[in-house]
């Protein structure tokens, strides 16, 4: 039963006993008058406080009967009515029968009062009128007891001991009943409202409040219910194409709605029997029990042509949609990774095209499915520590003197192992990893370098870092927390990063500049190198690619590659420019580039990448003159 129905139940049931329980109080009051006795008192001052109060006990009875105002309404009126008949009453006798007969029988007549307080204070909330209320009723009721004890000893009377313990215990029974009453009405209150909460929070785990379906938990469960069961099922994961561009277009309002539209016909198309999700976003997943690869893709081909109609002309523009299938068990028979295939289809889908039905193809979602997994678990790396760095040496070629070392980064995954840097970089600029992991290796270079006397390390930087606004702030910071001068460390710019004519990448390189941090372009000669442009530009020095170096030992292309190397050493030397030649793997290698008076060379052939312990023993180690043996070996 929901919080509403309960709610009502309870609401029925105080009316109900208001109805049955007012005029039993009245007829109480009425055998009260009947069974007076004949003292002044009951003669002349009881029947009209009882007059009174049968007043408000009357007009709550017709309330509650004709549902005049709400029911809390009406039980704080009576409350105030109760308190008021017996503080009326209390402070009456004080003033007429402080010396008479009657005053003890009156007092104790008074007890039967507290009962009723108590009984509609807990047909009402316990708001602050409510909790006032409470407070003065017993303030009232040990005031006038003072004054009931305190008036006679005023006159000079004696005190009256049965007086006194007959007060007592009114005031002993109105703080423990009152304030008891009102401790269990507010612990139950709050009981209640705990369990409220726990109910919605529930809720919200199981149920997407945009569209009202059952979410990915609930998801989850019926997955591995099915997988438990056994036989055939299948899972369709369906996206709305283009969805970012109606809410940039028409609005977040206008997608919520489209989303809505579009959880409304998977669920009245979908056949009796299934289950229709919100996965994430703009993913939605159907399941289908029983189904095999036929029965899924013809389910899942009605829902493409089907489904977004009506959604369509809600929002007034044309939504398509894009259907990804896995059948169980052919294609997975754990629930997570059933899943996981089906949303490779739907991603292999969105990259051909759209608005098409696929089934997961093992061999061609491979990479689809790689990439996920290195983009989820790539975001945790540098929390778990899994990411670390390794330092390339920069050899002076005169005299094979380390001058500087390249950091590079290196990501051990805990099942997968080493994992290539071409490979996560692309998935880290992909999904938005770049800049953190990028702040976090400068850190560890510059922090690194510290020690290593007026050897520069070179940090490679991605295009997407440099069309940052806060990259200098980020490069400072990394100076300023690890106290590496400025002009130890070098930035080393991807050739395309470097050379594309933007505005935003010359303005931020010159923030670097004057930062003093020296600027190099990493690649050159592998991708469109704009001379011109070259000249433009506050860089410090250029890195030529291996693709321009492989060959100038022997072979049909040495004499070009002896040419480039010689034009791009003339221009360097005109800017001027450090040059430094990648692909030094052999001492035929570095006798060419000693040959043509090339400065600088990095490369297997050289020194091999070297932790950061392994880079400063090799600054310590006596200088040598030629390529160690067997280095070029890679």
């Amino acid at each position: 039963m929901g919080d509403g129905a309960e709610q009502r139940e309870l609401l029925t049931a105080w009316r109900r006993m208001l109805l049955c329980g007012l005029p039993l109080v009245l007829a109480s009051i009425g055998v009260a008058l009947l069974l007076a006795r004949p003292d002044p008192w009951d003669r002349l001052v009881d029947p009209w406080l009882y007059f009174a109060m049968s007043g408000v006990l009357v007009l709550s009875w017709v309330a509650v009967l004709r549902r005049w105002g709400r029911l809390d309404q009406v039980t704080l009126l009576l409350t105030a009515g109760s308190v008021l008949f017996l503080s009326l009453k209390l402070l009456l006798i004080g003033l007429l029968l402080s010396d008479s007969p009657a005053l003890l029988p009156e007092l104790l007549e008074t007890l039967v009062w507290l009962p009723a307080i108590i009984t509609w204070t807990m047909l009402t909330d316990l708001s602050r009128v409510v909790q006032r209320l409470l407070n003065c009723s017993v303030a009232g009721i040990a005031t006038l007891s003072a004054l009931l004890v305190l008036w006679p000893l005023l006159l000079g009377r004696p005190l009256n001991v049965e007086v006194l313990r007959a007060l007592v215990q009114i005031n002993l029974a109105a703080v423990v009943s009152l304030y008891g009453a009102s401790y269990f009405l507010r612990r139950n209150d709050l009981l209640g409202r705990a369990q409220g909460e726990r109910r919605v929070r529930r809720e919200l785990v199981y149920t997407d409040l945009l569209t009202g379906l059952p979410g990915r938990v609930r998801l989850t469960e019926q997955l591995r219910a099915l997988t438990g069961r056994g036989g055939t099922f299948a899972v369709l994961v369906v996206d709305v194409d283009a969805f970012k561009v109606v809410n940039d277009t028409l609005g977040h309002d206008v997608g919520d709605e489209l989303l809505r539209g579009v959880a409304g016909e998977l669920q009245r198309l979908a056949p009796q029997g299934s289950g229709v999700y919100r996965l994430s976003g703009d993913e939605f997943v159907v399941l289908l029990p029983d189904a095999d690869d036929q029965a899924a893709q013809w389910e899942a081909r009605r829902l493409l042509q089907l489904a977004p109609t009506h959604p369509s002309l809600r929002v007034g523009m044309d939504v398509t949609l894009s259907i990804g299938v896995s059948v169980y068990p052919d294609d997975a028979t754990d629930a997570e990774e059933l899943l996981r295939h089906a949303d490779s289809a739907m991603a292999a889908v969105k990259r051909a095209g759209r608005r098409q039905v696929r089934r997961y193809q093992p061999q061609q979602d491979a990479a689809t499915e790689r990439f996920q997994l290195l983009a989820r678990d790539l975001s945790l790396a540098l929390a778990r520590q899994e990411l670390s760095l390794q330092f390339q040496p920069v050899f002076r070629l005169e005299d094979l003197q380390p001058v500087k070392a390249e950091a590079l980064l290196r990501w051990t995954h805990p099942q997968l192992g080493a994992v290539s840097p071409g490979e996560f970089i692309p998935v880290a600029e992909r999904v938005g990893l770049i800049a953190p992991i990028g702040a976090w290796v400068l850190g560890e270079a510059c922090r690194a370098a510290l020690p290593w006397g007026q050897v520069t390390v070179s940090v490679n930087v991605s295009a997407v870092q440099l069309l940052q606004v806060e990259f200098p702030q980020v490069v400072q910071q990394a100076l300023r927390d690890s106290g590496l001068p400025a002009q130890r460390l070098e930035l080393e710019l991807t050739e395309t990063a470097a050379l594309y004519e933007d505005d935003r990448a010359a303005q931020t390189m010159q923030l670097l500049r004057d930062l003093g941090v020296s600027l190099s372009i990493d690649d050159f000669g592998s991708g469109y190198s704009n001379l011109a442009r070259l000249r433009s530009l506050p860089i410090t020095g250029v890195k030529l690619d291996r693709s321009c170096t492989v060959d100038l030992p022997e072979g049909p292309s040495s004499p070009f590659s002896r040419a480039l190397l010689s034009a791009v050493l003339g221009l360097t030397q005109h800017l001027p420019l450090d040059l430094t030649a990648e692909g030094v793997e052999s001492a035929a290698h570095l006798a060419v580039l000693r040959e043509l008076n090339c400065p600088l060379g990095q490369g297997h052939g050289l020194s091999r990448p070297l932790s950061p312990a392994d880079f400063v023993a090799l600054l310590q180690a006596p200088p040598r003159s030629a390529v160690p043996v067997g280095a070029a070996a890679s």
